[in-house]
């Protein structure tokens, strides 16, 4: 690939030390709010589970986003992965909101969740729009669909933003999983 003009630099910047970090910071406000509200003794460990598979969803996309070179196989993998994501949310808030309430700080929380991996996509698509266009069979380029690692590789302190935060966020929703498979309740629950 390319190495970025001024704009699409800028629009890097953007996306790793805004987006990411708010991203990040609004799952831990979302697992702060679920143990506010004491999930476990309502809806449970099946909301709980949707909660992580939402974090692997999105997580591969993170991970995809900082090790490959973004082409339209990336691209397309990512939507997907955001679409995904999208229909998890759905039924994790018809699930939960049979079960539980959902307080409006929540509520706030969830529309930073929802947006921030489609403004995550349309900075990298914006960045490598020549890719994002042929990827959807405009504009002049023609669409790579293989996979190869980003070169060069992202700086190690992008890596450290990205690693601290799956770590904190797996560690926050596995042990709120963990409050739900001890509540003798919400382990009898299953998914709808």
């Amino acid at each position: 690939m390319s190495p970025p003009d001024a704009t699409a630099a800028v629009l890097q910047q953007l996306l790793m030390w805004v987006v990411l970090p708010g991203w990040l910071a609004s799952g831990v406000a979302d697992w702060y709010c679920h143990k506010v509200e004491r999930i476990e003794h309502s809806a449970g460990l099946a909301e709980s589970l949707l909660h992580l598979a939402m974090l692997g969803e999105l997580g591969l996309g993170v991970l995809a986003a900082a090790a490959l070179d973004i082409n339209a196989a990336v691209l397309w993998l990512l939507f997907v992965l955001c679409v995904l994501h999208e229909v998890t949310m759905l039924v994790d808030l018809v699930y939960a909101s049979r079960r539980r309430r959902i307080p409006v700080a929540e509520q706030w929380v969830h529309g930073v969740q929802q947006a921030a991996p489609w403004f995550a996509w349309l900075l990298l698509a914006a960045i490598h729009h020549p890719q994002a266009l042929a990827a959807i069979g405009l504009g002049d380029a023609t669409p790579d669909w293989q996979w190869q690692l980003k070169t060069p590789p992202l700086p190690a302190a992008t890596w450290a933003v990205i690693a601290t935060g799956g770590i904190v966020l797996v560690g926050c929703f596995t042990g709120e999983a963990w409050r739900g498979w001890r509540d003798r309740r919400s382990s009898a629950r299953a998914l709808p």
